[in-house]
């Protein structure tokens, strides 16, 4: 019987949780909980902003790739240095684009696409992106617009840059032009692929895009 009543009273003497402590656990929880979730913004944000540099190079990359290396500018009566600055001296600038489309309309495997707008001057259509081309793009069109570089020599260009904020050729002649390099100046916009039924712009009027803010400006050449 003794036993059996000191089990008792040392059950009776235990005590739960209070109201104000229970309170102040979840307090101490929710603070902790906003503390993280307040350095997570800042956290995806830079992984946002690593991916999109990852994208940017990339993008750079393929664009320099293929002015070197494609066999598809250039040809017998003109070589690729030829062609990429009449391109470029045409209109006083050329257009690249870079986006992933899907290989067939049917398929599900994605392959990038690079080329010139497709009524530049350059030897192949190989080298050039077709209107038709866009219908099955994923994800960003990266627009490149080539346009000559402050690097350029100042007797062969422009002394400052014109309205629509670039450089000009002195002389669009290739014949006539003396250096061994054509330097330019390459600044790459994201657009929105299209939609179904809606027909991409290929396009690039100069003077618009002078009005926007480029996702990347840098400088690179071709050499004779």
């Amino acid at each position: 019987m003794a036993t059996s009543s000191i089990e008792t009273t040392y059950f009776s003497c235990k005590k739960g949780f209070s109201l104000i402590e229970v309170v102040l656990a979840i307090g101490i929880f929710l603070v902790t909980v906003l503390a993280l979730v307040g350095l997570l913004g800042p956290t995806l944000q830079s992984v946002d902003e690593v991916e999109k540099t990852d994208e940017v190079s990339s993008v750079v990359n393929t664009i320099n790739a293929f002015l070197q290396n494609s066999p598809a500018i250039g040809d017998a009566a003109n070589s690729k240095f030829n062609n990429i600055f009449n391109a470029v001296a045409g209109d006083g600038h050329a257009t690249i684009f870079v986006f992933r489309a899907y290989r067939t309309a049917n398929s599900e495997d994605l392959t990038l696409r690079v080329g010139f707008r497709n009524n530049e001057t350059v030897a192949d259509p190989a080298a050039t992106i077709s209107p038709g081309d866009f219908t099955d793009a994923v994800g960003a069109i990266y627009r490149a617009v080539l346009t000559p570089s402050s690097v350029t020599p100042q007797a062969l260009r422009s002394t400052e840059r014109v309205s629509d904020d670039v450089y000009t050729l002195n002389d669009t002649n290739v014949d006539n032009y003396p250096e061994g390099y054509f330097a330019m100046e390459v600044r790459i916009f994201a657009e929105d692929a299209p939609g179904p039924n809606i027909t991409f712009d290929a396009n690039s009027d100069i003077a618009a895009l002078a009005e926007r803010d480029a996702l990347f400006t840098y400088n690179t050449a071709v050499v004779r």
